[in-house]
């Protein structure tokens, strides 16, 4: 007490009696320097315990440094950009709530599904879960690894999750092809379980299967889903 006394500086004066008027204007807790953003953001999801992620080619594409969640450091592994698909490792031990398991029973048409996400780029710092249906087993041009759903979904979403009723992942969130049509907006497409396994081997890992041929209780399906779900950053 004595020591921090010594550093007390008494100023000549008194406080106004006048309140202190708020101009509606943020505090600026970095005095005027600043913040770095990363280039672009996404999602990923953990595909074991070690912390592992697979997420979207495009958001590992021309990175200065690659991060989870915003301030773990992580390393390509492996980038497949015909399939669209990316391998991170963390630099650092990671012990993940949960981690993708696979659906071993093949996925129906029409079936509902839902999509973990960071669609709003980190800004919200929690994954959000978006509900639709899987429309089609193949892509538009008969593609045997594409599945398309029916959902609007974000550019934050893409790389995330796609999960069936059971809790079971089929497959990982594309980004919005780039063509002179334009779709309407709840067509979007996912890169099936296997591409992903295959993709997996590559970077001498393997994904964990699961029957998920009977539903669980909602809550529990946003729990595994947002336990799996990481921010995925491109920093310049």
């Amino acid at each position: 007490m004595a020591e921090m006394e010594k550093s007390f500086v008494r100023l000549a004066g008194v406080l106004p009696l006048d309140p202190i008027i708020d101009d509606g204007d943020p505090i600026d807790l970095v005095s005027g320097l600043e913040v770095r953003t990363p280039r672009l953001s996404r999602s990923g999801f953990f595909v074991d315990s070690r912390g592992a992620v697979v997420t979207t080619s495009e958001s590992v594409q021309s990175c200065g440094r690659l991060t989870l969640d915003s301030d773990i450091e992580a390393e390509l592994v492996v980038d497949s950009p015909e399939r669209g698909i990316a391998v991170l490792l963390p630099t650092q031990e990671l012990a993940p709530l949960s981690f993708a398991r696979f659906s071993a029973n093949a996925p129906r048409r029409q079936s509902e599904i839902a999509v973990a996400g960071y669609s709003f780029e980190g800004v919200l710092g929690a994954p959000t879960m978006t509900f639709g249906q899987l429309s089609a087993l193949r892509g538009l041009n008969d593609e045997a690894e594409l599945r398309r759903l029916a959902m609007t979904v974000l550019p934050g979403d893409v790389g995330g999750p796609v999960l069936d009723t059971g809790g079971g992942v089929i497959g990982m969130l594309l980004p919005r092809a780039q063509s002179d049509r334009a779709l309407p907006k709840e067509v979007n497409f996912a890169i099936d379980a296997d591409a992903i396994q295959t993709v997996l081997e590559q970077a001498g890992m393997a994904g964990a299967l699961t029957d998920s041929s009977r539903p669980i209780d909602p809550i529990d399906l946003t729990e595994a889903a947002q336990g799996m779900t990481v921010l995925v950053s491109c920093w310049n």
